[in-house]
Parts: structure tokens; C-alpha cells; sequence
């Protein structure tokens, strides 16, 4: 295993992850906030919206982002990342 340092905290862990254990968790329940928001809303909404309206940093909505899996499922359930300035979402394949 290799040390890591948190993407979320900064702490240092041992482990595959990109995140600490203990932030694993607060990640997921994000994660599903974001994916609930969407879901109810009657419109697409861009990151600065979804960030603000959720009340998940920026930072956390473009770090989620960067995960391609999770990029499709968001855009499915109506985010529209091509109309934000701040969004820099970059894929590795």
C-alpha cells in the first residue's frame, strides 16, 4: 500500500483510496445528495447551482466529477457541466 494524503482533509493514510477512511463516508452521503438533488429537479442545473443549492463545496462537486462513472450518472439525471465556467473536468482513459 501507499501513503496518500486525503484529497478531502489532507491527512495522511495508507491505503489505495483517494480519500481517508474516515471521509470515505462523507463523500458517499455527498454523493447521494447530489444525485437526490437532481433527480427532483424539474430542470438541468449547472455545478455552480448544483454546489450551491446542495450545499456541497465546489471543490467536492468537480473532485466527484472527475470520476467518469459518476460524471455520466450526474449529467444523466440532468447536470449541465458544458455551461459552467468553473468546471474543470478532465478525464484520464
Amino acid at each position: 500500500m501507499n501513503l496518500n494524503k486525503c484529497e478531502r482533509c489532507g491527512c495522511f493514510f495508507a491505503s489505495k483510496n483517494s480519500v481517508c477512511p474516515n471521509c470515505e463516508s462523507k463523500d458517499e452521503n455527498e454523493i447521494n445528495k447530489l444525485k437526490h438533488f437532481l433527480s427532483e429537479a424539474d430542470t438541468t442545473v449547472t455545478v455552480d447551482s448544483l454546489a450551491f443549492s446542495t450545499g456541497v463545496s465546489l471543490k467536492n462537486v468537480n473532485r466527484f466529477l472527475k470520476d467518469k462513472n459518476l460524471y455520466t450518472t450526474l449529467t444523466n439525471l440532468g447536470l449541465d457541466s458544458q455551461n459552467d465556467s468553473n468546471t474543470n473536468i478532465t478525464f484520464s482513459l
